[in-house]
């Protein structure tokens, strides 16, 4: 018996000894080599040479503001009487100005009408050998990075020779590009000896990588594809630039750089008080040298929405640009109008395709669209969406065939999205509040990105509660985040017992002055005293009735204080469904509502005053102290209730 035993046990060693490296141990995502598919321009750009070599850098954002310095040196007199005239109320002069010294800085990236750059120009070699994260530096200058942030982050998670810079002309269209990434995998996969690769793909990159998985996905080149907010079905910032349709959201924009620099300071109640109007005339008076320059750029058509693409036709000599206009049509109508059906595709090929998008935010060129800021967030994911500041009604129920599963909930607790008409519904993530290329900048959509990225945890939304489908932003620069502890993330039922306030913020301490439900009878009852510390909790409990019902809004206010800050004294308003009963009515008659409710001290005012003051931006400041003063009125009530 012994014998017997002893036999087998050596028959067992040697099949494990023989058997293929695979079968032993299945390569994890981690082993995949990773390719940063960059965002738009990041990418420099280069004069080349007769021989091939590498000629004058004609882009990048180094040399841009160095130009840019340059320019205004060179043009100082014709600045500041453009100055002086903008002043009195003229933006023609510095417009002009500035949109000469755009033409003459970077002229030599133009296009011609057939879709092709004037000059020979090219990107940095895409050699694996040359544009290895660990050997980039040595080949090339630091400042030539390409999503140098995004680089620092994935060495964390895998060795740097395992990440490549896949260097983009971003001024050619995505089937271009994407011929050109295919080249590159082939490149990195012979360079590394893998038989498949990763990729992490940014905005102008989303639409590249989703372009290449219509043409290339059946190669099952790719184990894991993260496309973080994707410029898939492209941007209207695209369309106001070609179009002139151009109205700068200066307080969008102010809101979305605190967000890139993590700054934990409130500037755009500023601009509340005081709109900056006149940069739209400095625009408008810019543009036709930005024309000159980029208005016949590839990329800038592909980016546009299929339903803008004619209006911006209309615009330009339909028989000088019958080229551009041939490559752009064929890109919307055969790849851009089937690109949900080629992503599901590539996922039933094995690959893995995930995408985290943001929303919330206007689009800060003027078009009026849900988005990142950039990116409108239907463009970015193939959700439904609701028009900016408005919200589906009461009782709504997703209506998409793309997901027609009713066990799964893709409606988001804002009921602004209807994700069942996603490209990919089971495999799509939105961050309400963050904003274009700002996935590092966000703590939870980074975990949730690397999660997707270097593992195979997460088979779709449905997998982690602790990373739901739809979920707000915890970028510092807001400062304080709120959720119910015992409830789904974005959901109000009766587990709703506890609300926790946490501090974002890295450098401040925080005093919560008001917690305020809007939708919902109750009050919260807590420490209104204590201070919190950076990266700290408060609980408060959650005193009164949840409403019997479902598919119904609600939103919590937290006003605050940032001790020893500029602005110490702010709010934010998370948004909730109501999921607690059967569902609510609802009227397809009206089939939209009001994104945000009206802030209870608008309801002691008359319309003319509330309006008076939305225009002066001074309701949001009413709002907060109002908030307080009811927090103190129901902390009194209770008292003598009990």
């Amino acid at each position: 018996m012994k014998k017997i035993v002893s036999i087998l046990l050596t028959l067992c060693a040697l099949i494990c000894v023989c058997a293929p490296a695979g079968a032993a141990a299945a390569e994890s995502a981690k082993d995949y080599p990773v390719i940063i598919v960059p965002g738009y321009g990041a990418s420099p750009l280069f004069l080349q040479n007769e021989d091939g070599s590498l000629g004058e850098q004609v882009w990048g954002w180094n040399i841009f503001m160095d130009g840019l310095l340059d320019q205004l040196k060179q043009k100082f007199p014709a600045v500041l009487t453009g100055a002086v005239l903008l002043t009195l109320g003229s933006a023609k002069q510095i417009g002009a100005t500035l949109g000469q010294a755009a033409i003459d800085m970077l002229g030599k990236l133009a296009f011609n009408g057939s879709g092709e750059s004037v000059y020979n120009i090219t990107t940095l070699p895409n050699d694996p050998a040359l544009c290895r994260w660990d050997l980039f530096e040595a080949n090339f200058d630091g400042d030539l990075y390409s999503e140098k942030e995004i680089g620092r982050v994935l060495d964390d998670y895998v060795p740097e020779s395992q990440i490549f810079n896949f260097a983009v002309d971003f001024r050619y269209g995505a089937v271009h590009n994407a011929e050109k990434l295919d080249e590159f995998i082939g490149k990195v996969k012979e360079y590394t000896g893998k038989d498949k690769v990763n990729l992490y793909a940014v905005s102008h990159g989303g639409q590249v990588t989703a372009a290449y998985l219509h043409l290339f996905g059946d190669k099952k080149d790719v184990f894991n594809a993260v496309l973080t907010v994707p410029a898939i079905g492209g941007s209207y910032v695209a369309y106001d630039v070609l179009t002139g349709n151009l109205a700068f959201d200066e307080e969008e924009l102010l809101v979305f750089i605190e967000n890139a620099l993590y700054l934990e300071q409130d500037f755009e109640w500023l601009l509340k008080m005081r709109p900056l109007s006149f940069v739209d005339d400095i625009l408008a008076a810019m543009l036709p040298g930005l024309k000159q320059v980029a208005g016949l750029w590839e990329s800038l058509w592909d980016f546009l929405p299929p339903e803008c693409l004619q209006s911006a036709v209309d615009t330009v000599n339909a028989e000088e640009c019958a080229g551009l206009i041939a490559k752009t049509t064929d890109f919307h109508n055969n790849i851009m109008a089937n690109i949900g059906e080629s992503l599901r595709a590539a996922r039933d090929n094995g690959v893995n395709v995930n995408i985290v998008a943001g929303t919330g935010s206007a689009i800060v060129t003027g078009s009026q669209q849900n988005s990142d800021a950039i990116i409108h967030t239907s463009g970015a994911t193939g959700a439904k969406v609701a028009p900016l500041g408005k919200r589906f009604s009461n009782g709504y129920t997703c209506g998409g065939s793309v997901c027609t599963d009713p066990a799964h909930n893709h409606l988001s607790p804002s009921m602004e999205i209807d994700a069942t008409y996603a490209y990919l519904p089971e495999n799509t993530w939105f961050v309400d509040g963050m904003f274009h290329g700002m996935t590092m900048n966000e703590p939870y959509a980074r975990s949730l990105a690397m999660k997707l990225l270097f593992t195979d945890e997460l088979a779709d939304v449905h997998t982690d509660p602790a990373y739901p489908q739809f979920r707000a932003s915890e970028n510092m620069a807001y400062a304080v985040y709120g959720e119910f502890t015992n409830s789904p993330s974005g959901y109000i039922d009766s587990g709703s017992t506890v609300y926790r306030v946490t501090n974002r913020s890295d450098a401040y301490e925080m005093r919560i002055l008001s917690v305020y439900a809007d939708g919902l009878d109750v009050r919260f009852e807590g420490d209104y005293k204590n201070t919190i510390a950076p990266g700290e909790s408060a609980d408060f409990n959650v005193v009164g009735d949840i409403p019997a019902v479902s598919a119904a809004r609600a939103a919590v206010t937290v006003t605050f204080e940032l001790k020893k800050s500029y602005t110490p004294l702010n709010f934010r308003t998370f948004r909730y469904t109501v999921n607690n009963g059967a569902p609510a009515l609802y009227d397809p008659a009206a089939p939209f509502a009001d994104r945000d409710f009206t802030p209870p001290v608008a309801a002691l005012m008359t319309e003319k005053t509330a309006g008076l003051l939305t225009d002066l931006g001074l309701m949001d400041w009413f709002s907060m102290w109002f908030n307080i003063l009811l927090r103190m009125l129901m902390n009194l009530r209770s008292v003598f209730v009990k």
